[in-house]
């Protein structure tokens, strides 16, 4: 998997685990980007538990949320140039099925998503190191795009290693970091310990990261089931994240 040259306009949407957030995170970045008069794009490369989609085709619901949040109607086999239908790791799900990695594929579909908008937000599977071959992983994926990454963290009990652990690895990789936001995924918690944590959290990570923290997403039920409009979205993403970041985005999609 060759390296590609060259910066372009997008932004890789990570985390520090499953199940944090990213895709509501990308969908209201677009949204946001609408709201600019960005002519954004979306994209989530590779995806597990998909359902089929035509003929030969599999879809995820995840690619799906993407493409209502930014207004697109581009082709699914750009949007999401490999999915599988088991909900796995990139890699157990392409040796069940004997289809493995195809990059060229993944490239020339960022490829063609950059051409046809000023700006393509691109959402990963899992974490840095989820496996997408033997010898790859989330990590290789950002390097061949070539995109500065924007890392999504939970505010449970817990975050604080999870998150550190994820910049510091992703620094070491030569990532471009943007920063860190939180995003509670979940319903505040009930146990006043678990509540503390929320509270305490954030500080100790701004004091403690080596990237900046961008923003704390707040809980919105309608958000995390899905079932916000675009509008909805937009105001999430504006109120919560830092205007610095929001400025530094509106910059990268419009140079």
């Amino acid at each position: 998997m060759k390296h590609q040259r060259g910066r372009a306009r997008g932004l890789f949407i990570t985390g520090t685990d499953t199940e944090v957030g990213k895709t509501v995170v990308a969908a209201g970045l677009a949204a946001w980007c609408r709201t600019q008069g960005i002519d954004v794009g979306v994209m989530k490369p590779i995806a597990t538990g998909g359902r089929r989609h035509g003929a030969n085709g599999w879809v995820s619901a995840d690619a799906r949320r993407l493409a209502q949040a930014a207004g697109v109607a581009d082709p699914w086999r750009l949007i999401t140039p490999l999915c599988y239908e088991d909900p796995l790791a990139p890699y157990a799900a392409a040796l069940r099925t004997r289809r493995p990695m195809k990059w060229q594929a993944v490239r020339h579909a960022f490829q063609a998503l950059s051409r046809r908008h000023q700006f393509v937000i691109v959402e990963g599977i899992g974490g840095l190191l989820v496996p997408l071959t033997r010898r790859h992983t989330v990590v290789d994926l950002i390097r061949m795009l070539d995109l500065p990454v924007l890392i999504v963290s939970r505010l449970r009990l817990g975050t604080l290693n999870h998150t550190l652990l994820t910049v510091e690895h992703a620094r070491r990789a030569g990532l471009d970091v943007r920063g860190v936001v939180l995003n509670a995924a979940e319903p505040p918690a009930d146990e006043p310990a678990a509540r503390l944590a929320e509270r305490t959290n954030p500080p100790v990570l701004k004091a403690c990261l080596s990237v900046p923290l961008v923003g704390r997403l707040p809980h919105d039920a309608a958000l995390a089931n899905g079932m916000a409009d675009s509008r909805r979205l937009s105001r999430w993403v504006a109120q919560g994240l830092q205007p610095a970041f929001l400025r530094w985005l509106r910059h990268a999609a419009t140079v």
